[in-house]
């Protein structure tokens, strides 16, 4: 691919949605992040070019050098900021990586990747308020996008109990897949299965009053 003075950089971030894994407190999501189209010189590329590769043969803290002056040299792209968000995310320094994503919407507010990323950053550590609020935006930002629907409803069903809600979440998800995931469909049966045992217990104890 030539290398072009208007470029939109990418972010390969290693956290990945439809991993296999049937644990949903696992459950991370997909960045393809790409910084807005600004007018930057053919350098930046070639910058960006070689901290990825740090980042693809984790030599992390090459690349966390290599984003770092990136972002000194060129401020105005979302990508460095994402990344190092990235980075930090993997070695669980999560306020910085909250602090770099944050900058990274600033640059590029409407990436639905970022949002869910930070999303993820504020779910580790324990801020499920702005967690919620992360994906929510990531789901206004493109309501075809599923990952904000499955990140929201893992969100509410194993870390704020908010079964039915979750539920609908991982319904709406399944209803914009080519195919239905067969691993969230088994999710929507134990919720249907818990909310009813819930309702349940809950009638009997009425009768028993």
């Amino acid at each position: 691919m030539p290398l072009l003075k208007f470029i939109s950089l990418t972010v390969f971030i290693f956290t990945v949605a439809g991993c296999a894994t049937t644990n949903k407190s696992d459950q991370k999501v997909a960045a393809n992040v790409e910084s807005m189209i600004i007018d930057i010189p053919d350098q930046a590329a070639v910058d960006f070019k070689l901290a990825i590769e740090h980042m693809n043969n984790k030599r992390l803290d090459l690349a966390e050098l290599a984003f770092i002056k990136m972002n000194n040299d060129y401020p105005l792209l979302a990508g460095p900021y994402a990344n190092l968000g990235v980075i930090y995310s993997q070695n669980k320094q999560w306020d910085k990586a909250i602090k770099m994503l944050s900058k990274a919407l600033t640059k590029n507010s409407k990436n639905i990747k970022i949002a869910n990323q930070l999303g993820y950053v504020y779910r580790q550590k324990g801020d499920f308020k702005n967690a919620e609020q992360q994906y929510l935006n990531a789901i206004k930002l493109d309501p075809n996008d599923g990952a904000g629907y499955l990140n929201l409803g893992i969100l509410y069903d194993i870390y704020m109990g908010k079964l039915v809600e979750a539920s609908g979440f991982y319904q709406q998800y399944q209803a914009i897949q080519n195919q239905p995931d067969r691993r969230v469909a088994g999710w929507i049966v134990d919720i249907n299965r818990r909310v009813g045992n819930i309702n349940k217990k809950s009638q009997i104890a009425s009768e028993a009053q």
